[in-house]
């Protein structure tokens, strides 16, 4: 329930309570104010707030009775009920007649009063009317001190403990608003520091953990977005470093790969100058050799300059219309002639294409034959390397299937999809690049086909791979 809860309810919530506990807690007060008073008051140790209208009642009596004489000037010594209270004559006008001056100020409209009993202040006021000959002639006014803190003056300890439950509303407010504010905040710190501490673990780089118990609505919401980024941040970082190590293992490779055919270069020029002296001697399979190796820096130099084409979505293919079996036959010619000194491998291309020409990518096609080609070319040492192709037409779609196999040592690893892997080395060959499959895979990809491989059940391997004919 509590993790449903927003702060802006915790806010509203924070001011109910303290406004509730402070009416609640105010009301006790007062309450225990009013007992408290009436009880000391009952006891005559403090004066309560109507302490003096009693005596008030009892000259206005006296007043009643003795209207003629005070006409006259004659005047009730109200002292004798308490120095307290002042007694003033005045006229109908509020002009001074006898008694005390200046009781009530001239703000006072003395024939509204008449009859009446006024507060101002702390003091009380009432006002008498005196007649004479049946008629209201003047007004004898009373003034008598009206609060319990004026009434008590001489008991500090009672005013004290008065003004404080008096302005206890606002000490209560003061202090329930510090309780729950403080318990308040401790609640939203608990995220804050949650929070914190999270982002300290990214700071330092640790990207293992979650956040998690994190209360009310809005900080869930961060927590889901902390653990997104989280998860994105790390799999940004571990996609950095493998390809840091790719990178790596990318120019230790590549390095690799053209030493070795620069290397054997190296050694039939040195022979060569050995050897060309010599009667009879034929420079003929040295040059064999030394453009076989000049071939395979030219395709790895290809392999990297692609690399980056094809890996962009956007690549774009040049569709024109293509004569796939005059392209097939040039192929097979290219690699027959390679295999010329070796009788023991046979070359064989099956084609069987209902349609004299496709459009498509005829460099990307060439591409993605060499690659598969040349690996079986790699790895056959003696039998047979056969590319069998055929199309078929689906709906408005006409697809190019190609399929090759042969009798080489076939693939050591069990999941051959990690041969379409970029800079996969498989077991028998180290230290190779092993972009021609994974560039091989993006281009079919990119004509809209599929491509896989596996194991010949009597030994070898097999690629196979489809392609859409492109549109106009």
């Amino acid at each position: 329930m509590k993790k449903n809860k927003t702060i802006k309810r915790d806010f509203y919530l924070l001011v109910v309570k303290v406004v509730l506990a402070t009416a609640i807690s105010s009301a006790v007060t007062y309450l225990c104010l009013i007992y408290l008073i009436i009880t000391l008051a009952t006891n005559d140790v403090v004066k309560p707030t109507n302490y003096f209208v009693k005596d008030l009642d009892l000259i206005e009596k006296k007043v009643k009775e003795n209207e003629e004489a005070i006409f006259k000037g004659r005047l009730i010594p109200i002292h004798r009920y308490s120095e307290k209270i002042q007694g003033e004559v005045v006229d109908i006008s509020g002009k001074h007649l006898y008694g005390d001056r200046e009781i009530i100020d001239d703000q006072v409209d003395i024939s509204q009063s008449i009859n009446r009993e006024i507060v101002k202040g702390s003091y009380v006021y009432r006002f008498i009317p005196l007649k004479h000959d049946n008629a209201i002639q003047a007004v004898y006014v009373l003034k008598a001190p009206f609060g319990f803190i004026i009434n008590n003056q001489n008991r500090f300890e009672a005013v004290l403990i008065y003004a404080v439950m008096f302005i206890s509303p606002l000490i209560f407010f003061i202090v329930y608003l510090i309780f729950f504010t403080s318990r308040l905040y401790k609640s939203l710190f608990h995220n804050v520091k949650l929070l914190l501490q999270a982002s300290d673990h990214i700071a330092s780089g640790n990207f293992d953990f979650q956040v998690s118990g994190l209360k009310r609505k809005e900080f869930i919401k961060i927590q889901d977005s902390f653990n997104t980024m989280i998860s994105a941040l790390k799999e940004m970082v571990e996609r950095l470093a493998k390809t840091d190590d790719e990178r790596k293992m990318m120019v230790s490779s590549i390095a690799h790969d053209i030493r070795t055919p620069l290397t054997v270069i190296q050694g039939q020029i040195d022979l060569i100058q050995d050897l060309r002296k010599l009667d009879h001697f034929d420079v003929t399979p040295h040059l064999e050799i030394i453009r076989k190796n000049c071939g395979k820096m030219t395709m790895l130099t290809d392999n990297l300059s692609l690399l980056y084409k094809v890996e962009n979505d956007h690549f774009s293919l040049n569709g024109k219309e293509v004569d796939v079996r005059q392209i097939l036959e040039e192929k097979k010619l290219e690699i027959s002639t390679m295999v010329y000194h070796q009788k023991s491998i046979n070359i064989c291309f099956d084609v069987n294409l209902q349609k004299s020409s496709y459009i498509l990518d005829e460099a990307m096609l060439m591409r993605v034959l060499d690659n598969i080609l040349y690996n079986s070319l790699r790895f056959t040492k003696s039998g047979e390397i056969k590319l069998e192709v055929h199309d078929e037409k689906e709906g408005n779609e006409w697809k190019i299937y190609f399929r090759c196999s042969d009798t080489g040592t076939g693939f050591k690893e069990n999941d051959t999809s990690l041969l379409f892997q970029p800079f996969y080395q498989d077991k028998q060959y180290k230290n190779h690049v092993g972009l021609g499959l994974y560039i091989a895979k993006r281009i079919v990809n990119h004509h809209g086909g599929e491509i896989w491989a596996y194991n010949n059940e009597k030994g070898g391997a097999t690629v196979e791979f489809y392609i859409k004919e492109l549109s106009d």
